[in-house]
C-alpha cells in the first residue's frame, strides 16, 4: 500500500505505470489478502488481552511476585491462549500469513514495458480502480481514466 501511495503521490496520474505496477501486487493478492488482514486484526484483538493477563506466567519470578488475582487471571489466560493458538492451526492461519506475506513481498513485475501489467488491468479495471481509491481515499471519477 505505501508503493501505491508513493507511486500516486509522485505521479497522481492512475494511468502512471508506476501506479499500475504497485497496484498490481495488491491486485494480484486480492479477496485472499484483505481475509488473511482481517483474521489477523481478529487474531491480534483475541491475543493482546490474553498475553496482557498472562505476563505473569512468563517465569517463576513473576509468578511469585504476582497478586494472587493477577496469577489466577495468568493461568486462565494461558488455558485461552492455548485454545486460541490451537484453534488457528488447524485453521492453518500461520501458513495464510506466510503466503499472503510471500506475495506482498514478491512485488511487481520487472517488466520494463509493464505490457503484462497493462494486459492485467486491462482485464479488471474495476478491481485495479477500486484498490486504489481505497488506497488513496477517495473515490475516483468514472471519467477519470487509468489508462
Amino acid at each position: 500500500m505505501e508503493a501505491v501511495r508513493e507511486a500516486w503521490t509522485q505521479h497522481r496520474a492512475p494511468e502512471a505505470p508506476e501506479v499500475l505496477s504497485s497496484l498490481r501486487v495488491l491486485v494480484e493478492t486480492g479477496l485472499r489478502g484483505r481475509k488473511v488482514a482481517t483474521t489477523a486484526g481478529a487474531l491480534t484483538a483475541r491475543l493482546d488481552p490474553l498475553l496482557a493477563d498472562a505476563a505473569p506466567a512468563a517465569s517463576r519470578r513473576k509468578m511469585l511476585a504476582a497478586s494472587h488475582e493477577e496469577r489466577r487471571r495468568a493461568k486462565v489466560a494461558v488455558a485461552e491462549l492455548r485454545r486460541v493458538l490451537d484453534e488457528a492451526e488447524t485453521r492453518g492461519i500461520a501458513e495464510q500469513f506466510s503466503q499472503t506475506s510471500v506475495d506482498l513481498l514478491r512485488g511487481p513485475d520487472n517488466d520494463p514495458a509493464d505490457l503484462s501489467t497493462r494486459a492485467d488491468f486491462e482485464s479488471r479495471p474495476a478491481e485495479y480502480r477500486s484498490i486504489l481509491a481505497d488506497i488513496i481515499g477517495r473515490d475516483l471519477p468514472a471519467t477519470e481514466p487509468l489508462v
